[in-house]
């Protein structure tokens, strides 16, 4: 954004709160320094949701909130983060515009209702959904997008190897893998946080094999993983990446139980935490010490 205020459209809001919103909205972004994107949608249906029950002055009623929060059946962790920018909301409301009828979430709201399970794959599957994803072959060529399937091979190796998020994998630019020193730059992270991921010998050679395979198929050298297509600068979206899990499960013999079922392809990144912890259990030493 560079030195200039973030300013939110008028236009985005239109509520009995929607002048309380947008302030809020651009104190978060230029005093906190959080990115709109992170909490917008969430403002934006709230926003909504006290259009269709109008208040004659602004508030923050208890009754108002709650029953928003309640909409829908959501995990667990969509539910927090939704209840966390509503409290953030109220306490704006509260220590900045000085306003006397609000309800501020209490941080300890438990939500009944069973928490999803995730699945773990075993190292047989893994190997299997790998394997499955590096012979997988089209029914047709892909014109348009001719490297989407030399990505898919590479693109699980790295979901598995590292615990990446699949997003995280999607937007990988091209400058933010390192093959020398083994190392990848996450810059946007969950929260628009920042990380480094080490990478093994073997994932850089696998990396390399891609690189090998695409290099004339190559679009704009924007994103790591390259479609082949300019479209959206020829990056693999997440919801592609999704599609071809599914099809890789089904070619490694491994059952998808269903929606809210799984396994879910965030469950990879599960997996290799429980895999990466049972390979340090094997480690001579307190255990603790090697995490």
């Amino acid at each position: 954004m560079g030195n200039k205020p973030y300013c939110c459209k008028s236009t985005c809001f239109q509520s009995y709160l929607a002048s309380s919103i947008i302030s809020f909205v651009e104190y978060k972004v230029n005093v906190d320094g959080c990115v709109p994107e992170s909490f917008l949608p969430v403002m934006k249906r709230f926003d909504a949701y006290c259009c269709q029950h109008p208040e004659t002055v602004p508030c923050l009623k208890q009754e108002r909130v709650l029953s928003f929060l309640d909409i829908g059946k959501t995990k667990n962790s969509t539910a927090k983060r939704v209840s966390s920018i509503i409290r953030s909301f109220g306490k704006y409301l509260v220590t900045i515009l000085r306003f006397d009828n609000v309800y501020v979430v209490p941080k300890l709201i438990k939500r009944s209702g069973k928490t999803f399970v995730p699945y773990v794959f075993t190292h047989n599957e893994m190997a299997g959904l790998i394997k499955a994803a590096t012979n997988y072959r089209p029914k047709q060529n892909y014109t348009v997008t001719p490297n989407v399937m030399d990505c898919m091979p590479c693109i699980f190796s790295m979901l598995y190897c590292t615990g990446m998020r699949v997003s995280e994998v999607s937007n990988l630019l091209v400058d933010e893998l390192d093959l020398e020193q083994g190392i990848i730059h996450i810059n946007h992270a969950k929260n628009d946080n920042k990380r480094i991921v080490t990478i093994s010998n073997s994932l850089s050679e696998v990396c390399r094999e891609y690189l090998e395979k695409s290099k004339k198929s190559f679009t704009l050298g924007i994103y790591f993983f390259d479609s082949g297509s300019s479209y959206k600068q020829g990056i693999v979206s997440t919801k592609r990446i999704y599609t071809y899990f599914r099809r890789f499960l089904s070619l490694a013999g491994i059952e998808h139980k269903g929606l809210g079922y799984g396994p879910r392809l965030h469950d990879v990144r599960v997996t290799f935490a429980v895999h990466s912890l049972q390979q340090l259990s094997r480690l001579p030493g307190d255990i603790n010490v090697h995490i």
